[in-house]
């Protein structure tokens, strides 16, 4: 399962896609049962790493999307042997 946020500038670093991309992060370990969780993000997107340090997600691999080169962050649920 992946996991995104997106925020307009102007609501930046209010704690809104930390706050939402936790609840859905919350959702698709405990209730959906997800053993791991990931989000690509662009090496230059600070505040989106910041968020994903808040969340646990922990650096995995980098990749590739559409030709452009993007780590991979996952998160496993506890427990989970993913």
């Amino acid at each position: 399962m992946e996991l995104g946020w997106n925020t307009y500038r102007a609501f930046g670093g209010h704690g809104f896609a930390s706050e939402a991309a936790g609840a859905a992060l919350k959702y698709a370990l405990e209730v959906r049962g997800e053993n791991e969780v990931r989000a690509l993000i662009a090496s230059g997107n600070e505040s989106s790493l910041r968020v994903a340090k808040r969340l646990g997600l922990a650096y995995r691999a980098e990749t590739e999307v559409h030709g452009k080169a993007v780590g991979s962050y996952t998160r496993q649920r506890e427990g989970s042997m993913a």
